[in-house]
């Protein structure tokens, strides 16, 4: 059975003198996929990534729209500012490995599976190649630790930055996906990457939004622009 990781999160704040993130996941509320979005969600697999949605563009929209604008400050970046890949929920999985147990498709795996490689069966939402070997998947941060920080996260303190970089409460925030198409995405935005396949946008600008909204990141006018381009057409 797939390890099931939706869990809708209540807004997060970060602001000085505010509680810590830890704080505010244990006080998160779980709601129904879709209340009050207007897309409906869930943690059924879709054909092509690890969640299936329905985008109602004119929620989508909205969602963008509410969302801060401001340049990206990315100076003093560096990836160790966000430690990754730790077992943050003491089940004895690091967040990459809790990761591949819950998006393989099959089901066969489980926590014995950590610590080591893994066969199955994965598909990539970013360019539909289903992959069988778990050491040609990378798990990508939906939104990209650099464009976090840039975003926002550099304000954050290193207990924060840590629980972003190995949050596994959803489908979309952590997803796995081949190595290639992975490093062809970077640390690029909306409105300087998007997947190959054109019958995943819609669903990759919804994670993306839901990601910059619980996190409470910014975006870029480019970034924005962009995003509302993606909408119109969902």
């Amino acid at each position: 059975m797939r390890v099931s990781r939706l869990v809708l999160l209540l807004p997060l704040v970060f602001v000085a003198g505010c509680q810590d993130v830890a704080d505010l996941l244990d006080e998160a509320t779980s709601a129904p996929a879709g209340t009050g979005t207007g897309s409906q969600v869930s943690d059924d697999f879709s054909a092509t990534a690890p969640f299936t949605v329905t985008v109602d563009a004119v929620a989508l929209t909205a969602s963008i729209e509410a969302l801060t604008v401001a340049a990206e400050a990315n100076e003093g970046y560096d990836r160790s500012l966000f430690p990754h890949w730790r077992d943050d929920d003491g089940n004895g999985c690091d967040a990459r490995d809790d990761v591949l147990v819950a998006q393989e498709r099959t089901g066969a795996l489980s926590e014995a599976d950590c610590d080591g490689a893994m066969s199955g069966e994965w598909v990539s939402m970013y360019d539909g190649e289903t992959v069988t070997d778990s050491g040609d998947l990378d798990i990508d941060h939906f939104v990209p630790l650099k464009e976090a920080w840039g975003s926002g996260a550099g304000e954050w303190t290193t207990e924060d930055r840590q629980s972003y970089a190995n949050w596994t409460g959803n489908a979309w925030h952590l997803i796995a996906v081949t190595a290639s198409s992975n490093r062809s995405k970077s640390d690029q935005d909306p409105a300087e990457w998007m997947p190959e396949d054109e019958a995943v946008w819609c669903a990759y600008a919804w994670a993306w939004v839901e990601v910059k909204t619980e996190w409470h990141l910014s975006v870029d006018e480019a970034e924005r622009d962009a995003l509302l381009d993606v909408a119109a057409g969902c």
